[in-house]
């Protein structure tokens, strides 16, 4: 058979056809690696990522809106320092959306819908309040949102598949608080000033198990709100009692009144008050001298001054509540715990491999033993898919001198054994 001979545009037709074949396999190649990569979620593009916050900025519960504070001048600071590497390998800004919501958890819901919607955030952070955490579970669950490190220690999570926790639980306070009073005062008779919400019955539940096979009691229970403009009626009747302990679960306003009473009243039992009303400004508010001898529990470091103190923590807590021109005093703990938060958001970031709101759930499911700068030394955060979501299950218990609150003790682990 004779040969055939190609002429000029048969050539031409061919050399198209190898290149088209080139470009198909090279787009081929490149569709199947799309393929294994995951699509990012909505308020997350190269350089950036949208995180929402909501907390009462104002208000008569406003000293809680030091969270928001706090996580804001942790996120300035990342953001100075270039932003975050994240877990794929891309280094992104960090948006923050901050709502004022007044503590109010029909606020609350429509912050978070304003910010889910509209705005597009990939996350909420730091929500304050048992209440408004419980108010935005449907909706998380629903458009499948996650609400991490809340400021919250409800026990009953609602939307378990989309919120984890920060602050040890109300029933892992309780427990410490029991423990503090079996070993120093075991014959104590007890009166709970207490949030007569998830947050007052959470802690008396825990609290009265915790004590079922002591001879602590407890003589007299009084209900608050954190709306109530006086609880001088509760006080005087815990007072009548007969107690000689005094426990108080309350919002910052209430428990700070509870302070002023229990020391002017000149009833003065032993005062053992919750992490969410004894930030040092509620101290401050009602005298320091009256707060003298308070016992509180905490999970993070003191800080009693605002000079650089030699732990790296806490002096990069210092700056950059400095640099951030925060609206809290240093000592104030709400503030430090919300930097707390912030920098627990920023690990969380660190090990992001794909970026999904799937996948920050899996990664805060899944904390093994982390570091913090500002935790209590011993203290760490640990939680474990569908077994453990409480990140933080150990206190510290301090008492009040006058002027600081001074460890009490050593470090109370309650690691696995958070109930309800």
């Amino acid at each position: 058979m004779p040969a055939i001979e190609l002429g000029g545009i048969e050539m031409r037709l061919i050399s198209i056809l190898k290149g088209c074949k080139m470009q198909l396999g090279a787009a081929a190649l490149l569709a199947a690696s799309h393929a294994g990569a995951a699509e990012p979620s909505p308020g997350i593009t190269d350089d950036t990522i949208k995180i929402g916050v909501t907390g009462p900025l104002t208000g008569p519960v406003a000293v809680v809106g030091g969270v928001a504070e706090g996580i804001r001048a942790r996120i300035e600071q990342g953001n100075a320092e270039g932003g975050v590497k994240m877990g794929d390998g891309k280094t992104r800004k960090i948006e923050l959306v901050i709502e004022d919501d007044g503590l109010d958890p029909q606020r609350t819901l429509a912050n978070v819908r304003k910010m889910v919607e509209k705005d597009k955030v990939f996350a909420l952070v730091g929500t304050a309040a048992t209440p408004n955490n419980l108010a935005i579970g449907r909706y998380i669950t629903q458009k499948k949102v996650p609400n991490v490190f809340m400021y919250s220690g409800v026990v009953s999570l609602n939307a378990p598949e989309w919120e984890v926790g920060f602050v040890p639980s109300f029933s892992t306070e309780a427990d410490a608080f029991a423990k503090y009073l079996e070993n120093n005062k075991p014959d104590a008779k007890v009166a709970f000033l207490y949030l007569n919400t998830e947050t007052g019955q959470t802690f008396m539940k825990a609290f009265d198990r915790a004590i079922e096979d002591s001879t602590i009691k407890v003589l007299e229970r009084q209900p608050v709100t954190s709306q109530d403009p006086t609880v001088e009626t509760q006080l005087n009747t815990l007072k009548a009692s007969g107690a000689d302990t005094l426990i108080v679960i309350a919002a910052p306003r209430q428990g700070g009144e509870a302070i002023r009473f229990q020391s002017e009243s000149g009833w003065k039992p032993l005062t053992l008050v919750t992490n969410l009303s004894s930030a040092y400004p509620v101290l401050q508010s009602v005298g320091l001298e009256n707060a003298k001898g308070i016992i509180t529990s905490d999970f993070l470091k003191p800080i009693i001054s605002d000079q650089k103190s030699g732990d790296e923590g806490v002096d990069r807590y210092l700056d950059a509540i400095k640099a951030a021109k925060v609206n809290f005093v240093f000592a104030n703990t709400i503030g430090q715990t919300g930097y707390a938060i912030g920098d627990a958001l920023i690990q969380s970031l660190e090990k992001l491999k794909e970026p999904t709101r799937e996948e920050l759930m899996n990664v805060v499911q899944n904390m093994d033993g982390w570091q913090n700068p500002l935790l209590f030394d011993g203290i760490k955060i640990s939680t474990k898919e569908k077994s453990d979501l409480y990140p933080i299950e150990a206190l510290q218990l301090y008492q009040f001198d006058g002027q600081k609150y001074v460890p009490v003790g050593g470090v109370l682990d309650f690691e696995g054994d958070t109930h309800e």
